[in-house]
């Protein structure tokens, strides 16, 4: 979201004239991001307020550097969070998955799963697959495949009882494998960012106010 609204300024501003003021766009970036940190209970922002037109060039560049501090944090947290909720898999592990999820699937293949259940662990299954194959594999869609799968074989007895040693022995590769890996406790802490102080009079936004919209990986 914040790249977005970086992105749009930058264009608003190579549109302007050589002499133009682009201000009020500065001013627009600033309340969009206040906006997003508000409705998300940033608290980081709350200090900070809109400035008066006239000094937006004055207080535009350390808040723009506030920004990125606290953009570059939330990235460290996640990639911090995403080693501790996801293992490094070798070739030869990716290989026995790989024989484990096509045992998998014929098992699925051969079942009298009505279709709507078969189709909803098949889309599982391959978001699971798709993990399998990149630089560190997550545990949470194998853990949403796993899960659903053994609920099936519970409610379908027989044919899909299979299915339950087929999650242990993938579960065992995963295992192993992370524990392999050193210990991400062992980590320093990651920075707590600081209250950001700003000590400027708040004034109205743009009219008809800013964006509240929601991004996936950074919070604003």
């Amino acid at each position: 979201m914040v790249h977005r609204y970086q992105q749009e300024l930058k264009e608003n501003l190579l549109r302007l004239d050589q002499n133009e003021d682009g201000s009020q766009f500065n001013l627009e970036f600033m309340g969009k991001v206040l906006s997003a940190a508000s409705a998300l209970n940033i608290t980081e922002f709350d200090s900070w307020e809109l400035p008066p037109r006239g000094r937006v060039y004055e207080v535009y560049d350390e808040f723009s550097y506030q920004v990125q501090r606290y953009v570059m944090t939330v990235q460290i947290r996640q990639t911090r969070a995403h080693k501790v909720y996801s293992v490094c898999l070798s070739d030869a592990e990716k290989d026995r998955i790989h024989a484990l999820v096509n045992e998998i699937a014929s098992v699925i293949q051969k079942s009298d799963l009505e279709e709507r259940k078969r189709n909803s662990l098949f889309a599982k299954l391959n978001l699971f697959i798709a993990d399998v194959d990149r630089s560190r594999t997550r545990f949470d869609n194998a853990m949403l495949f796993m899960l659903e799968g053994a609920a099936l074989a519970q409610e379908y007895g027989k044919a899909l009882n299979p299915l339950n040693e087929l999650f242990k022995r993938i579960g065992d590769v995963m295992g192993k494998a992370k524990s392999a890996e050193p210990d991400q406790a062992q980590l320093p802490p990651p920075e707590v960012p600081k209250k950001l102080e700003a000590p400027q009079k708040k004034i109205e936004g743009p009219k008809g106010g800013f964006s509240r919209d929601m991004d996936d990986d950074i919070p604003f």
